[in-house]
């Protein structure tokens, strides 16, 4: 095999060994398994990468097609992911905390102070020489946006499938104390939850008392470009008499106020009876 093509394969394979692991941290969230709570943030991150990171593919492009200004657009393709890198540290901050943000910046400088021989190499290199940095560059960022968009809708609805199955243990013992006791339980709040969704990125169940019936509701993940910013509550009511509020305040209106505003802008019924799913932004 011509040496450069053995190495041009080497750097392919190693591209889809990271776009995989990388779909695969994007995909977590909605997989079986018990809660993590940093899985819906990390997720978060690839996605926003897979967007914010379509930035250095023109950069890669030009590279691949002059590699003459390899240097110049080396150098133009590291203050580009260095904005890649400050957009991913905003959003760790915002999803986990500010100790997350400074750690994904100090990341990045770790990765610059790393890249800083590879750019004084590339500077004193034969423009003829084949560099792999611009595949890198083009690859992840479309392969991650790719995946994103393919598996959002399968992925979510697969996983609100599953927590709403493994709900029904919950909804049969809840039942089974209304028969005993004649009504419902006025609360279920425990240090032991006991019901488990049985997805990585959904906590737990939440159960409200409502007059004679009751909601059983699970936040539900969702992918970044599916209905950017929107929220997901996932409620079951038996009477279909569903509630589910943005803000505890509204909780607390005058009595004059029959009908406080729940604060969702669309909501659509599951296939699966009294089951329905609300979107808040």
């Amino acid at each position: 095999m011509n040496p450069s093509k053995g190495k041009i394969a080497k750097h392919l394979a190693l591209i889809l060994g990271i776009a995989t692991i990388a779909i695969f941290g994007m995909a977590y969230p909605f997989l079986p398994g018990g809660y993590d709570r940093l899985a819906f943030p990390l997720s978060t991150m690839v996605q926003v990468f897979g967007v914010v990171g379509l930035a250095l593919v023109p950069g890669g492009l030009l590279w691949l097609a002059m590699p003459r200004f390899g240097f110049a657009l080396s150098v133009l393709s590291t203050a580009v992911g260095t904005f890649v890198a400050l957009v991913l540290a905003l959003f760790a901050t915002l999803s986990i905390g500010n100790a997350f943000g400074i750690l994904t910046l100090a990341v990045w400088v770790y990765i610059l102070v790393q890249l800083i021989p590879g750019l004084k190499r590339l500077r004193r290199a034969e423009n003829s020489e084949f560099h792999p940095a611009p595949v890198y560059l083009v690859c992840l960022p479309v392969l991650i946006l790719a995946a994103q968009l393919v598996l959002a809708r399968p992925m979510t609805q697969a996983s609100r499938d599953r927590a709403i199955a493994n709900a029904n243990v919950f909804i049969e013992d809840i039942e089974q104390y209304h028969t005993s006791h004649g009504q419902y339980p006025i609360s279920l709040q425990a240090q032991n939850r006991d019901y488990y969704p049985d997805v990585v990125g959904v906590e737990r169940y939440i159960y409200v008392p409502q007059g004679d019936t009751y909601n059983l509701s699970f936040e539900q993940p969702r992918f970044l470009l599916d209905r950017f910013g929107t929220r997901e509550w996932v409620v079951y009511n038996p009477l279909d008499e569903h509630r589910v509020f943005s803000h505890t305040a509204w909780l607390l209106a005058p009595p004059e106020v029959t009908e406080p505003s729940q604060g969702w802008y669309a909501v659509h019924d599951s296939p699966h009876p009294h089951w329905r799913y609300f979107w808040f932004d």
